[in-house]
């Protein structure tokens, strides 16, 4: 065999050894082609799983009722339901704003932590906030979830429960006061006006008479806050009269401001004619009126407007005052509670009384321009007058 024999046995030698590489080497590319294409499908697989849990887990947090926050480690909100957003009565976008550090518990601090706040709406929030870490994989801190729980309107019914007591503790002892304190007082006032009738009007008396005039005075103060007190004590239940707004507002105005004095009255009625009884809400208006006229004794407006909002009633008086400050709200319809000194603090404390009879509440607030004083606002829930049948 030449030489060139032996070089081309062992060309094609290497030839067939590389045409067996080549076949082996292309069945293991398909082999790992099938298991890579395995592998994807599987891997797809587990990336719609995850997103399923996903956009599961997202509905599970948008639908919850109470407010959840996400912090990262650095403390950045990194997610936010649409609880919170209502909650804290902010935008996502307005979550990384003074706004929302203000309202949202102390990212440093964990537990539960209850503020009463003030929305920039400019309304009453109670919010109730926990805290809890999140752990990495290794045991390290990955940030916090917080837990918001708007506990306003729990709140409320609490005040409202407290109120309730301290009426009917005030009720049973303002009612045996007033009973004990109503006959010598009635002795006093009689025997001031005998006095007054039994004097000469003449200069000599004329003093004489003024004080028992004085007395009168007193005595119809006095019987005034024992007719209060018990008010408290025995709430009569209301009747159901048609009441025309109009004509309610009007009587109310009337009785709180005998003559026209200073002030410029503006009485606005939009609501329909709805049941409820006449003389206990006339009487509520007529404190709130009176109020506003007593807090302005040199002169001002007063606007009392009587207008449906949804299902209920608004019975409201509004003044161009001083305003109440926004701490001393809830405080100024407690009984015997006053900013004036000749004040007895029974007024409102009776208009929430007569208000709570109806099954509404007073609300009291800050007036809109141009007052920019006090508002006052019975709301009571809309009964419309039932037309007789024929």
């Amino acid at each position: 065999m030449t030489e060139l024999d032996q070089v081309m046995q062992s060309f094609s030698t290497i030839s067939e050894s590389l045409l067996r590489s080549y076949e082996a080497l292309a069945d293991r590319a398909r082999l790992v082609e099938d298991e890579l294409h395995l592998a994807n499908r599987e891997l797809e697989a587990k990336v719609e799983e995850l997103d399923a849990v996903n956009r599961h887990l997202e509905t599970v947090l948008q639908a919850l009722p109470t407010g959840v926050v996400v912090r990262d480690r650095d403390g950045t909100i990194v997610r936010v339901n649409d609880a919170a957003l209502s909650i804290l009565g902010v935008t996502s976008d307005e979550l990384d704003g003074p706004i929302a550090h203000d309202l949202i518990h102390d990212p440093d601090a964990d537990g539960e932590a209850v503020s009463d706040l003030q929305r920039a709406d400019g309304s009453r929030l109670v919010l109730a906030t926990r805290r809890a870490p999140i752990q990495d994989g290794a045991g390290g801190y990955a940030g916090a979830v917080e837990i918001l729980d708007d506990r306003t309107e729990l709140f409320a019914m609490t005040e409202r429960m407290h109120a309730m007591d301290k009426m009917a503790a005030l009720g049973t002892m303002g009612g045996g006061i007033a009973h004990e304190i109503r006959n010598p007082l009635n002795a006093v006032k009689g025997f001031a006006r005998l006095l007054e009738r039994e004097l000469p009007d003449d200069s000599e008396n004329r003093k004489v008479r003024r004080w028992a005039q004085c007395i009168v005075e007193g005595t119809d103060e006095a019987d005034a806050i024992i007719e209060s007190l018990l008010a408290f004590a025995n709430p009569e239940r209301v009747k159901q009269d048609a009441i025309d707004p109009a004509e309610l507002a009007a009587s109310a105005v009337r009785a709180a401001l005998q003559d026209e004095g200073p002030w410029e009255v503006d009485v606005e009625t939009s609501a329909p004619p709805f049941l409820g009884d006449r003389i206990k809400l006339r009487q509520a208006l007529r404190n709130l009126v009176a109020n506003a006229a007593e807090i302005q004794p040199e002169g001002g407006r007063i606007q009392v407007a009587v207008e449906r909002r949804g299902e209920s009633i608004a019975l409201c008086v509004r003044d161009a005052g001083p305003g109440v400050p926004p701490e001393l709200r809830q405080r100024v319809t407690d009984p015997f509670f006053t900013t004036r000194p000749e004040g007895t603090g029974l007024g409102l404390a009776l208009v929430a009384t007569l208000a709570r009879l109806h099954g509404g509440d007073v609300a009291v607030g800050a007036a809109p321009p141009p007052l920019n004083g006090a508002e006052f606002a019975i709301t009571i829930p809309f009964d419309p007058t039932r037309e007789p049948e024929s």
